[in-house]
């Protein structure tokens, strides 16, 4: 469940509706709210507030058009420069980038103001009765409120010019990746549910007559897996679940995604309840999937690298990051592929992207693009040096050893 409501809200936080939408709720309970207040407070009380709005009927609806409408052009301002920050970004760092702009609070807010401030605005005009001449309702606490409101906007819209042309630099852009990884990493799953197998426990043998596959629903991406559910599952019903795929794997109808091995017959139940815990959509997220932070830094680093943009400075940023993000991961403890329950039975084997897959997607596949660039390659090879440093396992020493031989093949290569 916990997996379920971290996906759920991943996706309201990319979502440019949910905190607008909220805000605009907010703003309607607070129109009303005051408009109960104003018409409840005796008018003397409120003419002795100096700072309240003190017009007659007609200059209130006045003014509380002009706000409405400033708004609704204001957010269209809002929205064309986002559109515009996200476009350059797109074509400039890549289309996987926009998940941290979609993720931007700060431009989530402003749209929320505007939108805000003019229903505000709107409902509160509604509630306004009578002429100058003849007298009438005026809320004035309402008003005034509107009035603040709106100059909040305006700062904020003064605010939002500088963030977007900062948000759209290359430094800005692969801090924010860097903060995004520098979170994921240390949750690498599948740290939370069950326990490592150790040395001794991971020798007992699951005793099985009974097997099934479990295969995709549907064709798409794995997006997460629910562990806390597969570890509760396979311990009420006694199974070995053994998960096939990665989160971020690419997955066909019908492909295997899991085998659910018991001493008894596997029912459909429990099997529905099995596939439950997988979450296939149209697009990688980096809820649970670790490479794709690493694939997004190496799309910006490789399009910088493009002769269409040939920017080796924006690259050498990216890789000084990378080189960060990598001494992280190595110096991250290694998670064992099988877990068990409290019981030390074990209960599920889950694949876990391994260290040397991410250098060679990373740093493997940059190298292919800066084969032509001898500062991007030596920057290549001081991020291994890095990364060699905080190796112990003999492993992953032999693999990085096996890295470096390939650039080096192809720098013999080209030259």
């Amino acid at each position: 469940m916990r997996t379920r409501i971290a996906n759920w809200r991943d996706a309201l936080r990319t979502g440019f509706w949910f905190l607008p939408s909220l805000m605009l709720g907010l703003a309607a309970v607070l129109a009303l709210t005051l408009l109960y207040v104003d018409e409840r407070v005796d008018p003397g009380i409120k003419g002795s507030i100096a700072w309240a709005y003190s017009g007659g009927p007609e200059g209130a609806r006045s003014l509380l058009s002009t706000i409405a409408g400033s708004m609704i052009t204001a957010a269209s301002v809002t929205f064309s420069l986002a559109s515009v920050a996200l476009s350059i970004a797109s074509q400039q760092y890549g289309s996987r980038v926009l998940r941290n702009f979609m993720r931007d609070r700060i431009t989530q807010v402003l749209l929320g103001a505007f939108v805000s401030t003019f229903l505000y605005s709107v409902l509160v005009v509604r509630a306004i009765r009578g002429s100058n001449s003849s007298g009438g309702f005026v809320p004035a606490i309402a008003i005034t409120v509107a009035i603040v409101l709106s100059l909040i906007s305006l700062v904020m819209l003064v605010y939002f010019v500088h963030h977007v042309s900062e948000s759209i630099q290359a430094s800005h852009i692969v801090s924010t990746i860097w903060e995004g990884m520098a979170e994921a990493i240390p949750q690498l799953y599948p740290s939370g549910p069950g326990k490592p197998l150790s040395a001794q426990a991971s020798s007992q043998k699951v005793v099985a007559i009974e097997s099934r596959t479990i295969n995709a629903p549907k064709d798409g991406y794995l997006q997460t897996i629910d562990l806390d559910i597969l570890l509760e599952i396979a311990a009420k019903s006694d199974l070995f679940i053994k998960v096939l795929p990665k989160p971020g794997d690419h997955l066909v109808r019908h492909m295997p995604i899991a085998d659910a091995l018991s001493a008894s017959p596997i029912g459909d139940e429990t099997a529905k309840r099995i596939l439950g815990a997988f979450t296939v959509g149209t697009a990688r997220t980096p809820a649970q999937d670790v490479r794709y932070h690493f694939q997004q830094l190496t799309d910006v680093v490789v399009r910088a690298l493009s002769p269409g943009i040939n920017d080796p400075f924006t690259a050498i940023n990216g890789i000084d990051v990378l080189a960060s993000a990598l001494a992280l991961l190595a110096r991250s403890p290694r998670l064992e592929e099988q877990r068990r329950d409290d019981q030390d039975t074990p209960r599920l084997f889950v694949p876990v992207p391994k260290l040397q897959s991410i250098l060679k997607s990373s740093i493997g596949h940059i190298a292919i693009y800066a084969k032509d660039d001898p500062f991007v390659m030596a920057k290549l090879w001081a991020v291994l040096d890095i990364v060699d440093s905080d190796l112990t396992e003999p492993d992953e020493r032999k693999e990085l050893g096996s890295l470096r031989r390939d650039l080096k093949i192809k720098d013999a290569q080209h030259e």
